[in-house]
């Protein structure tokens, strides 16, 4: 912990508002969670903060294609990738960026379908859109058990669980009514990971996952308040998690940790962006410089394929990597 002044938490609170309604995030709420009769059964642990064992279920996983009944193979020599959250604001960019360098690019969602965002409409098309649920411990394994799929980047999350995260969002998504931190981003990165070491295991080299976090993450004193701290337990459980995957050999996994996450076709944002960019400048310990879309998912592509990249990256990280 560390001890704060007043001007430290009255900027602390300056930055948590201006955060809170100008993130640039990528949760598709009402497309990803389950109503709570189709979450599985938790079991605790005891061994890490927030983690939790997932059983999987008896039951059959149904995942349904959005176009064919047959499973797309892949097109490409880099091979198939899973993005959970490509609907989203980051989650779009992702996909469209995996495209752009030569993978098939498959996206999970509850409906399946490519968002509604005009002119990249045509560039998303090209994804192998899929209907299901990334809460699902048997979604990521039924997808991941085909094919030509090399690797898995996660970037599903909400800011906000309620319906203020239209205004957090930069996909403008509503969270589902059950929506938790706890499910949205630890249940379904977990789910994830354990499905890409089960089903993409096997060669001489652990299999590729990226997760995308928060530079808030870092912080070793508490959020000042209550959602931003449950928000960063969540993200901090899978970091942990994926850090003894790391150190098992069993995963190759990075996390990237943006503070602002922004576009210049968002102007409405860039006032905080600058805020962000001007108390990094000055070396305010907590407060990372922002980052865009593009510059971040230039990076999660390039963490995945390199064949090195792992563990923590930073915006510096982030910069470097979307520059090779």
């Amino acid at each position: 912990m560390v001890d704060l002044d007043c001007y430290t938490l009255i900027l602390i609170l300056f930055i948590v508002s201006a955060f809170s309604f100008t993130r640039r995030h990528h949760f598709r709420g009402r497309d990803m969670l389950a109503s709570r009769a189709s979450v599985p059964r938790l079991v605790r642990n005891g061994t890490a903060r927030g983690r939790a064992l997932v059983t999987r279920t008896a039951r059959p996983c149904v995942v349904t294609l959005a176009a064919g009944d047959v499973p797309k193979a892949s097109s490409s020599g880099k091979g198939r990738v899973l993005v959970l959250g490509g609907t989203g604001f980051v989650g779009q960019q992702i996909c469209k960026e995996a495209l752009d360098v030569g993978y098939d690019v498959t996206s999970v969602s509850r409906r399946g379908t490519p968002p509604d965002q005009g002119a990249s409409t045509s560039t998303l098309q090209s994804v192998d859109w899929r209907v299901g649920d990334a809460t699902d411990p048997n979604t990521a394994i039924d997808i991941l058990s085909e094919s030509d799929f090399v690797g898995c980047i996660h970037a599903v999350g909400m800011l906000l669980a309620n319906d203020f995260n239209a205004f957090a969002s930069g996909s403008g998504s509503v969270p589902d009514k059950n929506a938790t931190y706890d499910l949205v981003t630890r249940v379904t990165a977990l789910n994830a990971a354990d499905a890409t070491v089960t089903c993409l295991s096997g060669s001489d080299a652990p299999p590729p996952f990226v997760f995308v976090s928060a530079a808030e993450a870092r912080w070793d004193f508490k959020a000042p308040v209550d959602w931003l701290e449950d928000y960063l337990i969540a993200k901090r459980a899978v970091e942990e998690r994926l850090t003894e995957l790391n150190s098992q050999g069993k995963l190759r996994a990075s996390w990237l940790r943006p503070s602002l996450v922004y576009t210049f076709d968002k102007p409405a944002a860039l006032p905080a962006v600058a805020a962000f960019t001007f108390g990094n400048l000055i070396g305010i310990p907590f407060v990372d410089k922002p980052v865009t879309v593009d510059t971040l998912a230039k990076a999660a592509v390039t963490a995945l394929s390199d064949g090195t990249t792992s563990g923590v990256l930073d915006y510096r990280e982030m910069e470097r990597l979307s520059a090779l």
